[in-house]
This record gives structure tokens, C-alpha cells and sequence, in this order.
């Protein structure tokens, strides 16, 4: 008997990234016949994901088998495919990366970049490395495809310190489509407030979707760079194949006056370099030494939007009453079926069936996809995906200012994983001299050791 491709989800007892990654798997046409093997050690919320799973296979009439276990050797053994999704108390640690930042003068998102990301990366490799460490032992040929943040900081330490072949993968993209659907509103037949701008609620969420879907239909944007920082090299519409960015040039001064909330820091960039950035402003500001000066305010002057943890803790609680309620069926399963998912399931379908399909963006290790940023280097591409892994696009070189950007940022990340990963502290320390939101070595010096003392429960590497 032929073995069946296996997938092994680790994090799968998520409300919230579990259910979409399953839904997506269990109704993509291409994935019938898999095995799809659910891990995570909340065992609670692994059994309800279970038997959800149970009730969408029936209703789709597929044919994926399911399996799930708390066991990680278990699910890990034999995998062709290991999707990674996970969080330590995320929304705890996250508020205390921001908050000892803050006590230093420095007003970050404190997720991805700056220097809560440091501290996010120390955390979450303490968990992931021995992750990786037994695909390994079990499953040396699987594909690695890692959703868990930061991402190119934990795809540089999957690429740097194993042999696992490892793809990021995040849905910033659409951001950059919802900053297309603001300027050309009116063509595509949106009304958007003029007070509007991005906001971390549900009312807010869903025009951003709705305006993402619509620019999506119209335009294609091909961006390149790194995760959270990528940039618009060519916007086209799909139709015609027609040039647009000499009409966002026009455009952009234009929406300053009519929607003069709307992205203020990414059109500022856009004015003074010409390119536009697809992340928004809540993840461009990471990378960027503009936003984070309290003294100054410029995290207030540019309006920027922190991630609201108490909404995402109240979304979490209302979507495992949901699950719970389709469980017993009192509500109907199939409003699952258009549930949006991170897009996983299309990655896999393209390796495992050879289809050269094509990926917006994905995180891979820079062979001269982008000429000017370091080989080796984990980049954000589109990408076609065969039997092969994926194949990244090149755009030759980034604009020679935006490259600057990034290649600070692509040391920093060396610097940051291989402190964690070799416990060097000395390194930690460089890496954070080098981030463009300290400007005060005594600040590097005790921002370290402050994480370090906080965090020193969660870590598996102890810095010297």
C-alpha cells in the first residue's frame, strides 16, 4: 500500500491558527488521501480541534486521515510536511517586551523588530530548536513551514543550525493591497470614512478584507524584501498588465488630504523614497528608527496602532465557545467553508503535486533573488513551488536606499540568532547596538540584561 503524505501540524490546538489550518487542508482538492496529524500540548483544546476536524472531513466528504496526539515524537515521526505554529503566553510576554522597552524611552511594536524582538526570538527558540532538533531524528526530508514569529529569525536559526529545508510564511501581503484599495477607492467601488484608518477591532478588520479582496481581483504587486518590510517593486492590473505606479505617484498626495489618517509613516516613506511598503504601518515602524521616541512622540504623531491584546484575548474566547457549540451542533459546521487561512495548504499542495504554482511571498534564504542583500539571508519573495521546493523570483537589485534598511536588519538577525543559539551574550549586546531604535549604549547594555532576568524562566539558552 502506498503511504500516505503526511502533515503534521505543531500548535494545532490553536482557536485560532489550528482551525484555519486544518479547514484550509481538509478542503483543498489537491490534499485528499494525506494524513493529517494534529500536535499540541494543550490536550484540551488538541481534542476539541480533533473532533472538528472529524465533523469538516465529513461534511466536505473528504478523504484526509485524521490523527492527533500530545505525543511530539508521535506526530513528528515520518512527516513530509510539518506545519510550526506556536506561542509561549504571547500575549503576556508581548505586553512585557513592550513595557521594558518603554521604561527605556523606546515606543515599539515590540514583535518582529526592535528590541522586543530579541526577546520574542530567545523565548520562542527555547521551544522550537529541540522542535527541530527531533524533525532531524524523524523526519530529515520534511518541509519546514514555519508561521511562528519572528520569521525570518527563527527560519535564519532552522537554516543556520539544521539541515531541515524550511519555508516563512506570512499574510502581510494583503496589507499591501488594502493601501491599493484606498487609493483607488472609487474605481473599485468602495466608500471608506475619512477618519478611517487601520484599527485593531472587528468593525475596522473587516473592511480591511473587504478592501483587500477587491484591490486583490484588480491588481497584482509583486514586493520584495524582508518579512514585515517588503516593498512594491511593480504594481500592474491584472487585465491589461498596465503599469500603475505612475498613477500611485499622483495619487498618494491626494489621499494625504482625503483620507489624512489613513498609513501616515508608509506614505511619508513612499514621498521620500519613492517605493511604496507593503506591511502598513504598525509592521513597517519595526524596522524603521522613526516612530519609537517617547520624548519626541513620533509613535503618537504617526498614529500608530499597537496590537490590542485584551480584543485578540476576547476573539479567542468567543471562538472556542463557537468550536465547542459546533461540536455538540448548535451551530451549523459549514460556516467554516469560507473561513480565510494563512495559506499554507496552497504551498503544500504546490511541492507535494508538482503543480508550479504560484506564492505571493514567501520566506526563503537569498540566492540571488535580491543581488544587493546577503546570500543566505532569509528574504520575502513571490515564488513558484514545485516538487522541488520553492522558487523564488528575483528582482536583481532593491532600490540602493531600501536595501541599506534591510541589510542592517538581516545583521541584526545573524547577530541575534547566533547569540541565542551559542548563548553569547557579547553577541546579544552587538545585535542590539546595531537596532536603529537605541542610540545609547548603556540602554543596549541594560535593556539586555533586563530581558534576560524577566524572561529567564522561558529560556532554554542561557546568555554569558
Amino acid at each position: 500500500m502506498t503511504k500516505r503524505p503526511k502533515i503534521t501540524v505543531i500548535g494545532a490546538g490553536s482557536a485560532v491558527f489550528g482551525l484555519s489550518t486544518l479547514v484550509g487542508i481538509l478542503r483543498h482538492p489537491d490534499l485528499q488521501g494525506v494524513e493529517l496529524f494534529l500536535h499540541d500540548i494543550n490536550a484540551e483544546g488538541l481534542v476539541k480541534i480533533h473532533r472538528l476536524a472529524e465533523k469538516c472531513n465529513e461534511l466536505l466528504k473528504g478523504d484526509v486521515h485524521l490523527r492527533s496526539s500530545t505525543n511530539r515524537k508521535e506526530a513528528l515521526e515520518g512527516a513530509d510536511f510539518v506545519v510550526l505554529s506556536i506561542a509561549v503566553d504571547r500575549e503576556k510576554c508581548w505586553r512585557l517586551d513592550r513595557e521594558i522597552a518603554l521604561r527605556y524611552g523606546i515606543n515599539h511594536y515590540a514583535e518582529n523588530g526592535g528590541p522586543g524582538a530579541f526577546a520574542h526570538t530567545a523565548r520562542n527558540l527555547s521551544v522550537i530548536m529541540p522542535i527541530l532538533r527531533d524533525m532531524e531524528e524523524l523526519c530529515p526530508h520534511a518541509w519546514l513551514l514555519n508561521f511562528t514569529n519572528p520569521v525570518p529569525k527563527i527560519c535564519t536559526a532552522a537554516s543556520k543550525y539544521t539541515k531541515i529545508k524550511t519555508i516563512g510564511i506570512c499574510h502581510q501581503i494583503q496589507f499591501g493591497y488594502f493601501i491599493l484599495a484606498a487609493l483607488f477607492a472609487e474605481e473599485l467601488g468602495l466608500k471608506i470614512p475619512k477618519d478611517y484608518n487601520f484599527r485593531w477591532n472587528d468593525q475596522s478588520i473587516a473592511l480591511f478584507r473587504l478592501m483587500s479582496k477587491k484591490a486583490k481581483e484588480r491588481f497584482l504587486i509583486r514586493a520584495f524584501g524582508l518579512n514585515h518590510c517588503t516593498f512594491m517593486l511593480s504594481v500592474t492590473e491584472k487585465e491589461t498588465g498596465k503599469d500603475m505606479y505612475p498613477e500611485i505617484r499622483q495619487r498618494v498626495p491626494k489621499i494625504r488630504k482625503t483620507l489624512p489618517l489613513f498609513e501616515p509613516l508608509t506614505m511619508d516613506f513612499f514621498e521620500v523614497f519613492g517605493v511604496l511598503p507593503v506591511p502598513g504601518d504598525c509592521h513597517l515602524c519595526e524596522y524603521l528608527p522613526y516612530t519609537h521616541n517617547v520624548h519626541r512622540k513620533t509613535w503618537e504623531r504617526y498614529d500608530i496602532q499597537m496590537y490590542d491584546f485584551d480584543w485578540a484575548e476576547r476573539g479567542r474566547a468567543k471562538m472556542w465557545e463557537e468550536i465547542d457549540r459546533m461540536i455538540a451542533g448548535d451551530i451549523p459546521i459549514s460556516r467554516l467553508e469560507d473561513i480565510e487561512t494563512e495559506r499554507g495548504e496552497f504551498i503544500i499542495a504546490g511541492i507535494l503535486r508538482n503543480q508550479n504554482s504560484y506564492e505571493e511571498a514567501v520566506n526563503i534564504p537569498n540566492t540571488g533573488y535580491i543581488t544587493n542583500l546577503p546570500e543566505g539571508a532569509i528574504v520575502e519573495v513571490p515564488a513558484v513551488l514545485g516538487s522541488e521546493g520553492p522558487l523564488g523570483l528575483s528582482c536583481g537589485k532593491l532600490p540602493e536606499p531600501i536595501a541599506e534598511l534591510c541589510r542592517r536588519q538581516t545583521l541584526i538577525t545573524e547577530l541575534t540568532v547566533r547569540a541565542i543559539v551559542e548563548e553569547d551574550k557579547k553577541l546579544a549586546l552587538e545585535a542590539l547596538a546595531l537596532d536603529p531604535m537605541i542610540d545609547d549604549l548603556e540602554v543596549a547594555r541594560n535593556i539586555l540584561d533586563e530581558y534576560l532576568t524577566v524572561f529567564d524562566p522561558y529560556l532554554k539558552y542561557k546568555l554569558r
